[in-house]
């Protein structure tokens, strides 16, 4: 059974696909130029989020609240870029019809969406850890724990998962047959994706910069004018990298006939090349922000033999582990 994906966030392009050996996009220089460079920024983001996996799990003295909050993010993206990356590269190299096709892309398709979901939940509950751990300090100290916040990043998860599997029956494999149905729910998860982020992290780190000049100890304008331009950097990298993407989804919504083929349009498949590179880029250059700004990540992950000297029992117990 063929499908027409009528929209998808997450894969941003159009879908009339037809049998074959290898992809039409193969003799298109922009296409191809495009996919060389998701090829690119997704093996970046594998490898750079894999690395904060490992560095995070490795180092016992990054099993903190926050790192382990990050680790959890480089999870999400990590799902993310890995399932797109596959299901993109299979798309492009073989376009056959076979059984096992359908269900690899079926099964990207809901990793890709469950994963970009769980990475935007991930940074908004980053977001709301920092805050406590400002506002809140002693109490923070208390009541977050690590199991906590594994318990959390799992729910996350599930709900995540719930979101993915419900836009991947409404949208990508029944989108032709519950056009309206398709339309509500794209539309929904694009604007509340897009929007909701922006809201909490900017109003969340308001409350910060209110707290931190208040306070006498950590009252330094250079404290709060570098957590201004962390905070900045973070909403602008997301806004530019997904709006692309949004707006692609929207005006393909709008185009959409009412047999649920999705109008051609020449510049629409232009922006779509565009959204998608931006989503391969937002979910690779997360490390990049929340990682390495901190010296003492940097130091654990590129240092560690020459700046981190563990004492002989944890050597041992390392060497024992290897």
């Amino acid at each position: 059974m063929d499908r027409y994906n009528i929209s998808n966030s997450s894969t941003g392009q159009l879908n009339a696909s037809s049998p074959g050996p290898a992809s039409p996009c193969l003799e298109s220089p922009l296409c191809l130029g495009f996919h060389v460079a998701c090829f690119v920024f997704g093996g970046i983001g594998i490898i750079s989020n894999g690395m904060v996996l490992v560095t995070v799990g490795r180092e016992k003295r990054l099993h903190t609240v926050t790192f382990v909050s990050i680790s959890c993010l480089a999870l999400a993206d990590f799902v993310y870029v890995a399932s797109r990356f596959a299901r993109d590269t299979t798309k492009i190299w073989y376009r056959g019809s076979d059984d096992f096709i359908r269900n690899f892309t079926v099964v990207c398709d809901l990793f890709s969406v469950s994963g970009a979901c769980a990475s935007i939940f991930h940074v908004i509950l980053l977001s709301v850890l920092r805050y406590f751990l400002v506002v809140h300090a002693l109490k923070s100290y208390v009541l977050i724990t690590l199991k906590k916040v594994k318990l959390v990043s799992f729910i996350t998860w599930l709900v995540s998962f719930a979101i993915g599997s419900f836009y991947l029956y409404a949208v990508i494999l029944n989108g032709r047959q519950y056009v309206q149905l398709a339309k509500v729910t794209n539309l929904t998860v694009t604007v509340v994706m897009s929007v909701l982020p922006i809201v909490l992290i900017g109003t969340l780190h308001v409350f910060k910069a209110r707290t931190l000049l208040r306070s006498l100890a950590t009252c330094r304008k250079s404290t709060v004018r570098r957590m201004s331009r962390i905070v900045t950097l973070i909403i602008t990298a997301f806004v530019i990298t997904t709006l692309p993407s949004s707006v692609a989804d929207c005006i393909k919504i709008a185009l959409l006939e009412s047999d649920g083929r999705v109008v051609r349009r020449e510049w629409l498949s232009l922006l779509q090349y565009v959204g998608r590179l931006g989503l391969y880029i937002n979910f690779t250059i997360n490390p990049f922000i929340y990682l390495l700004s901190s010296p003492q990540f940097r130091k654990a992950l590129i240092c560690k033999r020459f700046v981190y000297r563990p004492s002989e029992s944890t050597a041992r117990t390392e060497s024992q582990e290897l």
